[in-house]
């Protein structure tokens, strides 16, 4: 499993997040640096391989923070990430940037593909250091009738 190195510090990073109070927080992936701030924001972090089906509860997480850094089915990915995230939650995808991508490794790209075939979109990305960097997805909002 591949660790990114020069991750950016957890006071510049987790208060971008957006992980509210009460929501549980889910973190997929190897990474642990930030989830001491995340649990003590969100009250509970669960913790999960990159291993698809992932073992945890539908709808669930108001924080999503998956470190998809390893090898992983993009269209299964993105529809347990959609599958275990609270309709009012969000989820961040954190992928290599381009010039450390090993191959076979989910691209930007694909994560950005395969993440906007769900009733989720993009809205927010965030350099986590020289390595990586994350998206965030909300779901869809449907327009407010007038």
């Amino acid at each position: 499993m591949a660790q990114p190195s020069g991750l950016r510090a957890v006071e510049e990073v987790v208060p971008k997040l957006g992980a509210k109070t009460g929501f549980p927080a889910l973190r997929i992936g190897v990474v642990t640096k930030y989830d001491r701030p995340i649990e003590h924001l969100c009250g509970q972090l669960d913790v999960a391989p990159l291993k698809l089906p992932l073992r945890a509860r539908d709808a669930r997480y108001g924080l999503v923070l998956c470190f998809s850094l390893d090898d992983v089915d993009p269209p299964k990915l993105a529809r347990e990430l959609v599958r275990v995230t609270h309709p009012d939650g969000a989820i961040w995808v954190v992928v290599w940037k381009k010039d450390h991508l090993p191959p076979g490794v989910l691209s930007w790209d694909e994560a950005q593909r395969v993440m906007l075939t769900t009733p989720w979109v993009d809205n927010k990305i965030l350099s986590l250091g020289d390595e990586v960097y994350a998206t965030r997805y909300v779901r869809r909002r449907r327009p407010a009738k007038a």
